[in-house]
This record gives structure tokens, sequence and C-alpha cells, in this order.
């Protein structure tokens, strides 16, 4: 198969600039990807789009693009009547949709979306129908669901290989006080950040039976300051889950608890417990950590297995898509049913 021409919209942190982060594992970015040694291979940039020149002017220096390729819309790029393989969106949120509609409207049938993959589930649900109209494959990119821990543990509750899970307690905690890009917008906290909880939670157990929920906002600002669910399941799990919060740093982890052992999947690293005779009861077991294992079918990188796994199936080697669209119908109307559902309550200050 000739290589796969791609044009990347949106030129920020995801597409390209976190790349220039000393301390994450490389790459990081779209652009990361698509200019290693194995997206050049596979991968053509063939059109570049962001509406700010500055960002515009960087990403072609950082990658030594020439000038020819990058665009400030949408409209300026498609005149030229090139249609690529595969159009990434890697803009703001709140842009997703109107990114999103424009390309499958122009004729592309290949959409890599950032997440969320919209503001809103009903924004979500139209954009399925287009797609599914114009026959256009959907992939969002919550990247976690293509590091190779995360699809062992995935692998491991499905095996029930150490029994059913019982609790799982997941956490998305971030700083008001330097809010970013998650109280911006519509989306707030709970749907900027906590959707990678949430994406997980319904990637191991599906979709919760029942749900109740509450939010915390502060005065004149509309995004919530704090959101807090609870997830019961008929089959017998529950969810504790937290977004936001008002800390002073970036949490993310994932304990589960199954009924013989313990996995705790965090940004700060991953963790393992056995339940074994215990060495200070007798007649008790007690959760003893062991080793993580390393074994996955996926390769080390999130990023280069989602751009491999897009490879395969456009190669129709594969069909293949773990984070379709039609999952994330389920993730955003599971967003949608915490937020809507939510007792809200409004405060002046940060508590």
């Amino acid at each position: 198969m000739p290589k796969v021409k791609t044009v990347l919209i949106g030129l920020g942190r995801i597409a390209s600039s976190l790349e220039t982060d000393p301390l994450r594992q490389k790459p990081c970015t779209h652009a990361g990807v698509l200019f290693s040694s194995w997206g050049k291979k596979n991968f053509e940039l063939i059109g570049c789009v962001d509406p700010n020149e500055e960002k515009r002017n960087s990403f072609l220096r950082q990658w030594e693009v020439p000038s020819r390729l990058a665009f400030s819309d949408w409209e300026t790029f498609f005149s030229r009547g090139k249609i690529p393989d595969l159009v990434v969106v890697a803009t703001p949120t709140e842009s997703h949709f109107f990114d999103s509609v424009v390309s499958i409207r122009s004729g592309v049938k290949n959409l890599l979306v950032e997440k969320p993959v919209c503001e809103t589930f009903l924004q979500a649900k139209s954009l399925d129908r287009l797609a599914r109209k114009n026959g256009t494959r959907i992939w969002v990119n919550h990247e976690r669901r293509y590091h190779p821990k995360y699809a062992w543990t995935k692998e491991v509750l499905d095996s029930e290989k150490y029994g059913a899970v019982r609790t799982i307690r997941a956490s998305v905690l971030t700083s008001s006080a330097a809010p970013g890009r998650a109280w911006k917008g519509r989306t707030g906290p709970l749907f900027h950040d906590g959707t990678h909880a949430v994406d997980l939670i319904y990637w191991y157990l599906g979709k919760p039976d029942r749900v109740r929920s509450g939010i915390r906002r502060r005065k004149g600002i509309p995004a919530e300051d704090r959101a807090v669910a609870l997830l019961e399941y008929g089959s017998g799990p529950v969810v504790f889950l937290e977004a936001g919060g008002s800390r002073k740093y970036f949490q993310f982890e994932m304990d589960i608890m199954t009924e013989s052992a313990r996995i705790i999947l965090s940004n700060d690293g991953f963790r393992m417990f056995e339940s074994k005779p215990s060495s200070k009861y007798k007649g008790f077991n007690s959760l003893t950590e062991v080793s993580f294992p390393e074994k996955s079918s996926l390769g080390s990188n999130p990023f280069e297995n989602l751009y491999a796994e897009i490879r395969s199936v456009l190669s129709n080697k594969s069909e293949r898509i773990t984070g379709s669209l039609r999952e994330n119908l389920g993730i955003m109307e599971l967003l949608d049913r915490i937020k809507t559902k939510a007792d809200v309550r409004t405060i002046s200050e940060p508590e």
C-alpha cells in the first residue's frame, strides 16, 4: 500500500508542541508519529491547517515542513481538489464537530478525532449519523486504549483470571488555579479530562445500570469545578469517579479491585497485587505486591499503536477499530448522564 496521505488540522499541543517536553515518552503527538522514522515510511503529510498564523509558523519550523502545505482554513485546502486518505482533527474540543463535518462532506473517508469527540452527546449522535451515511470511519483518540498495560488489563479483566471486578476508584484530578483548556468552553474537567477515565470504565465494564452524581461550580464560571459519580452495575461492580477537584497537581489513576487482585493504573506508574496467605494474620489472605506483567500484543508507544491500527485498516489487513465513534457514543452518553442528572451546588470560592 502507498503512504497514507494525511492532513493535520489544529497545530497546537497534542498535534505538535508537546513533543518538545523532555520528560514524555516519544512520540507523544500526532506530528511526532507522522515524522518519526516509522511514520515517514507509512504516512505522508499533504496539508496542515490552523487559523493561528503563529502556530502555523511554529509548526513549519519545528518539523521543517514547506510553507505551501500550510493553510489557515479548510475551505482553502479543499479548494485544491485534493481529498486526503486520513484527516486528523486535533483542534480544541469546541471545533471537533465542525471540522469533522466539513471533512466528511468534502469526501474524507477516514478521520482521527481527539477526545472528547464532540462538546455534547447530541453533537456526537449527529456526527455518527453523518459518518454512517457517507461511509466514513472515525477513530477517537483515547490513547490509553493503545497503551500495552491498559490493554493487558482489559484482557485480564475479560478473562476473569483474578475473578470478577468488585470496585473501581477512578480519579482525574486537576487544578482550577491554573485551569488550562478544561475550564474553557462548555466541556469542563469532566468532559475534557474525565473522559479518559470514563472511556476506560466503559471499555472495561460497559454501560452502568445506575448513575448518581454531584457537581460543584464556582459562581460566575459555567464549567464545573468538581464532578463526582457513583456508577453501579447489575452484575456487581461499583465505580467511584472524581474529576476536577481543585488540586494543585494533575493526577490520573484507575484503582481496580477484583475478587483476588488489585491493579493500579496511573500516570505515576503501574502496580499489581495478588491475594496470598497473609504473613501477619494466620488463616487470612492479604494483597501482596507482585511485578506488573509486561506481556502485551501491542508495542510500547500508544500513539504509534494507534497509527499502526489505522494503517492496518486502510490497507485492508484488519477491520478492528479499538476506539470507534460508535463506542464513543456510549462514552458521551455516560458523560452526559453524569453531568445532566447531577445534584449541582454553586460556591463563591474554591473549597
